[in-house]
């Protein structure tokens, strides 16, 4: 049964647009190393709806998950043209992230979560832990949403005293999930700040084998900063970052750093596989999530976040990554199933009015 503060969750009316990449130039489908697989611009009366920073996708692409930086849940089913491309979205459900006491989140000062990952395994397809990491009250929240849905109360697991110093605004703004370091045991989490620089100037990151953690850092490549990151099959991870400039306007990168990188007093970086700026699709994106088709394909998911300024757009962009970008890839985990609410029983929200919408193949 929901309790009260589960009952909160709510069908939320979306409307979308689909996206060019250049809209200038309908035909460029070629983004940088990859290859645009559809967008849409999202809309939603809803006045709760937007500042999405966190984002995961089912393994089957039929379900998404963001979290905001007011400390909100949204979840959505992502609609398909019969060319594979992302069309529209349905669905959607919204509801207040609960704090320790099952109180809802309020507000920046608790509320504003900016990372988002979901463990979730072949064995137990259904099942899910979200972990979530947030700024200005630094911390890393563990949610149980396969018992509880959006009803479950977190787990607290790592805080600033872990971490040191980190800056207000500047905090964790990526997490991942690496294999545990003993059969049977916990996850390790890995987490990136967005601007809280080392003595040498890099980006701090961390590796928390439970309270143990371990201290690495990541090139920074100015004015872009971390918004999010996302494990690949082949254990190599592919980092999002963005940059704003009055003069410039916003930007967009994608960097790929090998995995095999990554321990502890390394200072890391990668190929650029994208670097656009506002000509293109895109707005302030700081979410990712990355899911394998049938090919060895990666499908990247990208989420702006709109700062509830009604200058600024929810995108949500679709890419194709060729598995010779990153040709070591493990098959995909199991299809990932995201609860909307504990005592939900059948579909909800409005659908997209996207032409020829259909869920995606698996």
């Amino acid at each position: 049964m929901a309790t009260e503060a589960g009952a909160a969750s709510e069908n939320v009316e979306l409307s979308t647009r689909t996206l060019l990449w250049n809209p200038d130039d309908r035909r460029e489908v070629e983004a940088g190393k990859l290859r645009w697989a559809g967008g849409i611009e999202i809309t939603s009366p809803n006045k709760e709806f937007g500042g999405w920073s966190g984002l995961a996708i089912s393994g089957d692409g039929t379900t998404l998950l963001a979290v905001s930086d007011e400390g909100r849940w949204f979840s959505a089913m992502p609609l398909y043209d019969e060319r594979g491309r992302l069309s529209g979205l349905a669905e959607g459900r919204m509801a207040p992230m609960l704090g320790l006491e099952g109180e809802p989140l309020a507000g920046k000062a608790l509320g504003d979560a900016e990372s988002l990952v979901v463990d979730v395994g072949p064995a137990e397809p259904l099942a899910g832990n979200a972990y979530v990491g947030f700024e200005r009250a630094h911390r890393i929240w563990r949610y149980d949403l396969a018992k509880d849905g959006f009803a479950a109360r977190p787990e607290q697991l790592l805080t600033q005293r872990h971490f040191g110093r980190l800056n207000p605004n500047g905090g964790i703004e990526a997490l991942e999930l690496l294999p545990p370091s003993t059969p049977g045991g916990e996850p390790r989490i890995l987490a990136i700040t967005e601007d809280t620089l080392d003595p040498r100037g890099h980006i701090k990151a961390f590796v928390a084998d439970g309270r143990r953690i371990s201290r690495f850092a990541v090139k920074q490549r100015a004015p872009y900063k971390p918004t999010d990151a996302a494990l690949l099959p082949s254990g190599d991870l592919l980092l999002l970052e963005r940059r704003f400039s009055m003069l410039a306007g916003v930007g967009m990168q994608l960097r790929l750093i090998d995995g095999n990188d990554i321990e502890e007093g390394a200072i890391v970086d990668g190929e650029v596989l994208l670097d656009v700026g506002q000509r293109y699709s895109i707005d302030n994106m700081e979410g990712l999530a990355v899911r394998a088709d049938r090919n060895g394909d990666l499908l990247l998911y990208v989420i702006s976040d709109d700062n509830f300024n009604p200058l600024q757009r929810t995108l949500l962009l679709m890419f194709r990554m060729p598995a010779a970008v990153s040709p070591v890839l493990a098959p995909a985990e199991g299809t990932l199933t995201l609860p909307r609410t504990p005592a939900e029983a059948g579909s909800s929200g409005e659908a997209s009015a996207s032409e020829g919408a259909a869920p995606a193949p698996n």
